[in-house]
């Protein structure tokens, strides 16, 4: 018997597909911008995403700001940028780009088939707002693996070239005892930071310079009372978060990603007037920072999509 298997469940309200290939389950809201609300690993009964403890799931609008207000957890999708602002290049100059982007408030279309018993493919499609692209996310999950691959397209569906910023977005609670292995060498650099003063806005991973020493970013206080964004050009292609039972949850990347985004919020941040939070992002990038118009103008890394053309890159999570 298969260990494959879909459930049309409801998660706080909202219609939701349960996902399960025996050591993993993914909880899917199509109505939330096709959310990841949920990562089990049952095999250690360890539920691996962040959920907001102050605010529900709840529907958004297109204006709707995502720090300030649905900042609710789970894994989004950001594209053509992160960072609200104008889109700073013909013909959309000076169209606004929404807060942490277009995918995440609005409904996606999910479609979900199991091949020969062996792999649950949920495509998820969604189409630009103010931008003519299509965004597409395959989540393929194989019986009896702890992995899930993702793929994703990205058609550009006008006559001039698109340029953008694209991340994905998983939050993880950010625990006592968490620690962060990431290839070495690699160079990071601050793009915001809350609560520590860096000397310098480049260094190596993973000692920040701050005042009076270093900020070791390996085992993050969760106590801290900071929030730092950090942008990293790793070794290679892969990071890893280990959970203090020693349990860890790897992600690697292929194709046209330049960045790995990291956000570490030990209590030093919240968006929604709540009491301050704990958690933590791994977030595959192409292009950086958050905002498409610095990173045009001053960084030099984004996404640049020729007319009526199509790009695709991929992850793998797998969880141990």
């Amino acid at each position: 018997m298969s260990a494959l298997r879909v459930q049309e469940i409801r998660e706080q309200g909202f219609p939701a597909l349960r996902l399960e290939n025996g050591p993993l389950t993914l909880t899917l809201i199509p109505e939330l911008g096709g959310k990841i609300a949920g990562w089990e690993d049952r095999r250690r009964g360890l539920s691996w995403l962040w959920r907001n403890p102050y605010l529900p799931w709840r529907l958004p609008q297109a204006e709707a700001r995502y720090v300030q207000e649905f900042d609710l957890g789970g894994w989004d999708e950001c594209l053509p940028a992160i960072a609200p602002g104008a889109y700073p290049a013909d013909p959309w100059t000076g169209v606004p780009i929404p807060d942490h982007g277009e995918l995440w408030f609005q409904p996606w279309k999910i479609q979900i088939r199991i091949e020969e018993g062996k792999h649950l493919i949920a495509t998820g499609v969604a189409e630009g707002r103010s931008f003519p692209y299509r965004f597409e996310r395959t989540l393929i999950l194989e019986a009896d693996r702890p992995a899930v691959r993702i793929r994703y397209r990205l058609q550009n569906k006008a006559e001039h070239p698109f340029y953008f910023l694209w991340a994905a977005h998983p939050l993880f609670p950010l625990l006592p005892g968490m620690r962060l292995l990431i290839p070495e060498p690699a160079t990071a650099r601050v793009a915001a930071a809350i609560g520590v003063a860096p000397q310098a806005m480049v260094f190596p991973w993973p000692q920040l310079p701050v005042e009076g020493g270093f900020l070791d970013l390996r085992e993050p206080d969760s106590e801290g009372g900071w929030a730092l964004k950090l942008f990293l050009r790793p070794a290679a292609s892969w990071a890893r978060l280990i959970h203090p039972t020693g349990a860890w949850w790897e992600i690697g990347w292929r194709g046209p990603i330049t960045h790995l985004g990291l956000w570490i919020n030990a209590g030093g941040w919240s968006g929604a007037n709540t009491p301050p939070y704990q958690n933590l992002a791994l977030e595959p990038a192409i292009g950086a920072p958050d905002d498409l118009g610095v990173a045009m103008r001053e960084w030099g890394f984004f996404g640049l999509l020729p007319p009526l053309q199509e790009m695709e890159w991929s992850l793998q999570v797998t969880v141990g």
